[in-house]
């Protein structure tokens, strides 16, 4: 007897979406460090995934690293829809404001000019 199961049903995940998740699972329990390799991972597999820019942006927030944020969170802001982009300036805001006193003038300076 001979089986016939049908593929239609099955959909396989995409793999930015896999590394996306596998990344979030991590962000939400505080491991940062890791949780930023699967987020930069997933925009290597799809370079306009707006929102694994934006958690990338804020594993290296959550770890200090806010030069490194830049470019991600530049780049989540550009291809986000306009309430996200609300929510990416209020993000790095909020990191100013809490951290001013400890950035140098020339990072507060770039800081201010991402913010424009």
């Amino acid at each position: 007897m001979i089986s016939v199961i049908s593929c239609a049903g099955l959909k396989t995940k995409d793999p930015a979406q896999s590394e996306f998740d596998l990344g979030l699972s991590l962000f939400n329990r505080g491991r940062y460090d890791e949780a930023a390799n699967h987020f930069k991972l997933a925009t290597e597999l799809n370079p306009e995934f707006g929102n694994a820019y934006f958690y990338l942006g804020r594993s290296y927030l959550n770890t200090g690293k806010w030069e490194e944020a830049l470019v991600p969170m530049r780049t989540a802001f550009r291809l986000s829809p306009e309430e996200t982009r609300r929510e990416i300036a209020d993000i790095f805001m909020d990191f100013l404001l809490q951290n001013a006193a400890q950035l140098d003038l020339e990072s507060q300076s770039r800081f201010m000019e991402f913010l424009k």
